[in-house]
């Protein structure tokens, strides 16, 4: 169904249910500006979990944000009841929910939000004044846009549109965010120009979205010869393993950074990259928001439905019958992912530089 936007005529305070994961969170900000744009003078609050929360800092399409903390504050029983207690002292006049899963409606229905909107799927709707129907992939194609018919359907806003130009970055950093990675660059001995080049070798769906560490290390290798480049090895803490097994298997001494970061400090660094080679992963999505030339490699995942919103992003896959799967492992032999070579990869990189003419830079 469509919604009548019968309670969002002019909300003076709005509570968006953000996803849980960064590229989800990346692939859902044009929906976020399109609200923001649409309202405004709304205060718009974002409801977000710990991990992904430092993604919407100094956004302009939030206001503020309310952390909710499973895994502390608002841990267990007592934990939700002071999370929906919060919730309702706020006095939001609607609520729009992102994230897909029931728990989300039913925080808003226990807040007595009064006007609830989000899709009609996990057995919610019941739950929402405008459970909207979710669309056929064929409407909307790449993900982004799914966020964007949400906000569409429900006549909140007049076309399911991006608000801005895929060559126009999605996120900007303080420049006190940037003085930081330079200054962080030096204490790494990667003071002065340099070509920079980042990797982010891991996924956090599972290994079925991961190129094999070997080549990872092949390429870096081969980078660094041809763009005479440093490597910088990003990843989370639990990727870091990952990032070491890289490391060993390069005849060149990269720059482990995995594990060492908050997400904005890790912004902050791949922001200073000239070139950055991801999987489909949330860092692809957050190079792609910052505006970065990157080489992204697919395999099991569709590059036309979750692929980087920019113009200054290259695909590298290796088409089968089988892909794309979606599964979180290979069952049989890896070969969507096999097929992609280092010469690929290697050679979309070098194309992708002098289509763009990147060069080294000082100060990004």
């Amino acid at each position: 169904m469509r919604a009548s936007n019968g309670g969002l005529h002019d909300p003076r305070k709005i509570m968006v249910r953000a996803t849980n994961w960064v590229g989800d969170g990346v692939i859902s900000l044009p929906a976020l500006e399109a609200l923001r744009i649409r309202f405004p003078e709304s205060e718009i609050v974002l409801v977000a979990k710990p991990w992904v929360s430092e993604l919407y800092l100094h956004h302009p399409a939030v206001n503020r944000q309310i952390v909710y903390d499973a895994d502390g504050e608002h841990r267990g029983m007592g934990g939700m009841r002071k999370l929906i207690e919060s919730l309702r002292a706020e006095q939001f006049d609607a609520a729009i929910l992102f994230q897909n899963a029931f728990q989300a409606a039913w925080m808003a229905w226990r807040a007595k939000i009064p006007v609830r909107l989000g899709y009609a799927r996990d057995a919610r709707a019941m739950l929402l004044t405008d459970a909207i129907d979710v669309p056929p992939r064929a409407a909307y194609g790449h993900q982004a846009y799914y966020y964007l018919h949400l906000l569409f359907r429900a006549g909140v806003i007049e076309k399911p549109e991006l608000p801005r130009p895929t060559n126009e970055p999605l996120l900007t950093l303080l420049e006190t965010e940037k003085t930081w990675a330079i200054k962080q660059l030096r204490s790494l001995g990667l003071d002065g120009p340099r070509f920079l080049v980042g990797l982010n070798p891991g996924a956090h769906f599972g290994p079925a979205k991961r190129w094999q560490p070997e080549r990872f290390a092949e390429l870096a290798d081969r980078l660094i010869g041809a763009l005479h480049a440093d490597v910088l090895i990003f990843g989370s803490p639990g990727e870091r393993p990952l990032a070491e097994t890289i490391a060993h298997a390069m005849k060149h001494t990269p720059t482990l950074v995995a594990g060492e970061t908050t997400l904005r400090q890790f912004m902050a660094l791949l922001a200073q990259c000239r070139l950055v080679v991801n999987n489909d992963s949330g860092p692809m999505h957050l190079a792609a928001a910052l505006g970065l030339p990157q080489v992204a490699i697919f395999g099991s995942t569709n590059e036309r439905s979750t692929g980087p919103l920019s113009t200054s992003a290259r695909i590298v896959k290796h088409a089968v019958p089988c892909s794309p799967c979606g599964l979180r492992e290979c069952p049989i032999d890896f070969r969507c992912m096999m097929g992609v070579t280092v010469e690929n990869v290697h050679r979309a990189a070098l194309e992708l530089v002098k289509e763009l003419n990147i060069r080294y830079d000082r100060n990004r």
